[in-house]
């Protein structure tokens, strides 16, 4: 099913992973796990085997969906990817997680994955909305689990899913949250039609609207020197996301402090995303605002695992979209330096 929007990639379509692709998601699941990559902030180890890609491919088909685009040879591009198995237990397990048991009702997610290059254009969202709306329509399934960094949570919690706590798997030596999605029964109408009972969140995710329109801002280069700060130096304006498909506020006006100081290598060499105005190189200075002392004074961010560029750092992101990174703090630091250049402001 193609989905029309002016954020996902033209021609977005979702399809069942074939045998012959399974390759391809194993390439995705190594770029994705990346640590400096936002959108899933895994660090290696934690990338599946071709061996286990193949097993769920072969054994559990129906539970493996692909997002992609077409090619000009008919053929066709992976640009993200969920895979899972099926499971009696009502948890997730260790055991759980490692084997497929056909004819169970309850779907193990084990991963989401969106290719670098195309990230905060709303396909983990889309891919996921397209994804239970399979499993309502199929009938067969009760319940979805996944396991989740806290800082991801958001994402699935935007498509229905609820936190149930702590997970008991400890993973690659860190803590995950365990989520579950009741899939929706199928009831009869008066009419003789079926029809899922579909809760209000779920269906605004399927039909890829917002209640409210993006509030688009303007660009840090669009300002005269001093217009984006007063008297104390603090912002004048919210702090917006700087992707226009997005507009979510980051921050709310008179929060931050206008510093300039030395820029920060927030990506390694040859890395970009085209939404994202480049900085200056270090040891040169820049424009940052400076929150301080508590992340809970941000309206919308994310954080990373601590990545190792110049220097140990947890890069900052749009929690509502993952573009990033917008800026950057220490690890157990209480100082948070977003980039003048990549927000927007709202004025």
């Amino acid at each position: 099913m193609a989905l029309a929007s002016a954020a996902l990639p033209e021609g977005l379509f979702f399809d069942l992973v074939s045998e012959e692709e399974v390759r391809s998601v194993h390439a995705l699941e190594v770029q994705g796990k990346v640590p400096f990559q936002l959108t899933q902030r895994f660090p290696p180890e934690e990338a599946a085997t071709i061996e286990k890609l193949s097993f769920r491919q072969k054994n559990a088909q129906e539970l493996f969906l692909g997002a992609f685009v077409p090619q000009t040879d008919s053929g066709r591009t992976l640009l993200g990817y969920i895979d899972g198995v099926l499971s009696s237990e009502s948890t997730l397990t260790s055991e759980s997680m490692s084997t497929h048991d056909p004819g169970a009702r309850t779907v193990l997610i084990h991963g989401v994955c969106v290719s670098p290059n195309v990230r905060g254009r709303g396909i983990a969202n889309a891919l996921l909305s397209e994804y239970q709306r399979r499993l309502v329509a199929a009938g067969s399934y009760d319940r979805v689990l996944l396991i989740a960094h806290e800082d991801k949570a958001s994402l699935y919690e935007r498509v229905g899913f609820k936190s149930r706590g702590i997970s008991s798997i400890t993973f690659a030596g860190t803590p995950w949250l365990e989520l579950e999605w009741v899939v929706p029964v199928d009831t009869i109408d008066s009419q003789g039609t079926s029809q899922a009972e579909i809760t209000p969140r779920l269906l605004a995710a399927l039909q890829n609207q917002s209640a409210l329109p993006p509030r688009n801002g303007q660009l840090f280069s669009s300002f005269e020197k001093g217009a984006l700060h007063d008297s104390q130096t603090l912002n004048r304006f919210d702090l917006l996301c700087v992707n226009e498909r997005c507009g979510s506020i980051i921050l709310k006006r008179g929060v931050a402090v206008l510093h300039e100081r030395e820029s920060v290598q927030l990506e390694p060499a040859g890395i970009s995303h085209p939404d994202l105005p480049g900085l200056p190189p270090p040891p040169k200075k820049t424009q940052w605002w400076l929150v301080t002392p508590s992340p809970m004074l941000f309206e919308n961010i994310g954080f990373s695992n601590p990545v190792h560029l110049d220097k140990p750092l947890k890069l900052l992101a749009c929690a509502e979209c993952d573009l990033g990174p917008v800026g950057w703090c220490e690890p157990g630091g209480n100082e948070f330096w977003v980039a003048c250049q990549r927000v927007r402001y709202g004025t």
